[in-house]
């Protein structure tokens, strides 16, 4: 972690609250405030006062290019306290919404604001609290397993079922997260929350290789170019030189774009004209990064959007918004080869083994798997079918699995909106006719509308919004 004491950077001390007449800039969401406010409460407020500020001087001084992210991932956040970044971000949202980073936010406010909607129930849940605190503790690097665990006990409880956390014993062998009964029947209940894989930010990281050289050949010539390529190849098999010829190519040429298709790619090359950006940042300070600020320079919003910008700007006085832009070298790609899309659409095989491992033989058992769904329309689809295909084979023995849901979540943060998630499940039952949850949603409410079929199949999803009580 880096050093984020020493910086040139200065934080007013009311940076953290709305200024006299400054209302939230995303609106007032009160389940997320009730969620936030639940997770706060369990540590001191000088506690979270100094894990606070630690995160946003980590935040803002990635922004200005003070503090580097050791990974070389370019995370806006500590490493070793992932979740204080968790719940700054959705305090920030109602109360200082300057600070609020849409583009990493949408993951986490539907999260806070599902245990939020959900608030009433948790003194119903045994050891709901105790599991909560591990966030602030042991769990404070990876919070994701933890709050997917606190999502599927607040489901079981919401549809009036008897829920418990199940303690672990130091020194003993993990075992199943809850137990539930349902209609007088005790049930074993296992979480696993599947991440974004290996294979995923390797390839994110060729990327960043790829585009190092020729973007900062690009610097002196003070053009904005953007490059738009779609690749046919795993990116590991891409030479290096590869993008660097496209673009010494392109600068040696007359021509405002270039374009090409061969076995490696297909793309272009082109002047990106800042005009509309320009004109749009007359009107006032632009958020970045953010879609709304990518729809003007780019022209368009893209879900699950892969970019890489180097650029030159003038900052506002709060270096979270743009001021002007007088220089962008963008790149937006994709990996569309077989090879890729195929290990990119990880099964959740291993996943399945580690649940049926912590399940007991003595209790019938419920397996819930949580997958971040990021990796575009082509990879989900795939993915979809792999993960049915290996739980319909999975040999569960002697234990007696009755159920394995898979919610599929996807959040964006796109220009019209502040953020949205999609939620798709799909369950494997092996007590036919009977269901264990009415919808097997964990996030999105039963209040919404459903529609068959999956949030990659590209057909519309009704939006829905929780009525803030005032206006109710």
């Amino acid at each position: 972690m880096s050093d984020v004491t020493s910086s040139k950077l200065r934080f007013p001390d009311d940076m953290f609250e709305l200024r006299p007449g400054e209302t939230p800039m995303y609106g007032f969401e009160p389940e997320l405030h009730a969620g936030v406010e639940f997770f706060k409460s369990l540590i001191s407020a000088d506690e979270w006062k100094t894990r606070r500020l630690a995160t946003a001087k980590w935040f803002y001084q990635s922004l200005v290019g003070e503090a580097m992210d050791p990974t070389g991932k370019g995370h806006f956040y500590a490493q070793d306290d992932k979740f204080a970044w968790y719940v700054f971000l959705g305090e920030a949202f109602n109360h200082h919404p300057p600070n609020y980073e849409p583009i990493f936010g949408c993951k986490v406010v539907p999260v806070l604001a599902s245990i939020g909607h959900n608030i009433h129930l948790i003194d119903k849940i045994e050891g709901f609290e105790e599991r909560s605190r591990r966030l602030w503790g042991d769990e404070k690097q990876q919070p994701n397993g933890t709050l997917f665990e606190l999502l599927v006990a607040l489901a079981y409880a919401r549809e009036g079922h008897c829920v418990r956390f199940v303690p672990e014993t130091p020194g003993r062998a993990k075992s199943h997260d809850l137990e539930v009964e349902i209609d007088g029947t005790l049930f074993a209940v296992e979480c696993k929350r599947l991440e974004a894989g290996e294979f995923d930010e390797s390839e994110r990281q060729r990327m960043r290789e790829l585009w190092h050289d020729p973007a900062r050949l690009i610097v002196p010539s003070r053009r904005s170019v953007f490059l738009n390529i779609d690749f046919r190849v795993p990116l590991a098999d891409v030479s290096d030189t590869y993008l660097l010829n496209k673009t010494t190519a392109f600068l040696n040429s007359a021509a405002e774009k270039q374009t090409w298709s061969d076995d490696v790619s297909s793309g272009s090359l082109s002047q990106l004209d800042l005009a509309p950006i320009k004109t749009a940042l007359v009107k006032g300070y632009m958020l970045y990064p953010g879609a709304v600020y990518n729809k003007a320079l780019f022209g368009e919003y893209v879900r699950n959007d892969n970019l890489i910008q180097l650029q030159r700007v003038k900052p506002a006085p709060n270096p979270h918004f743009i001021d002007d832009v007088e220089q962008v070298i963008a790149a937006r790609w994709r990996s569309k080869s077989e090879i890729s899309i195929d290990r990119k659409a990880r099964d959740i095989k291993r996943v399945l083994v580690k649940a049926h491992k912590q399940l007991p033989e003595d209790k019938p058992s419920i397996i819930h798997v949580g997958i971040e769904s990021l990796g575009g329309d082509e990879t989900e689809k795939r993915r979809y079918y792999k993960i049915r295909n290996v739980i319909d084979k999975f040999d569960m023995q002697s234990k007696p699995v009755v159920f394995i849901y898979c919610n599929y979540f996807a959040p964006e943060a796109p220009a019209e909106e502040a953020w949205a998630i999609d939620e798709t499940v799909h369950w494997h039952a092996r007590v036919p006719g009977w269901t264990p949850l009415r919808s097997g949603n964990l996030i999105v409410p039963e209040e919404a509308d459903f529609r068959d079929g999956m949030f990659w199949d590209g057909k519309p999803t009704p939006t829905f919004k929780f009525e803030d009580e005032a206006d109710s």
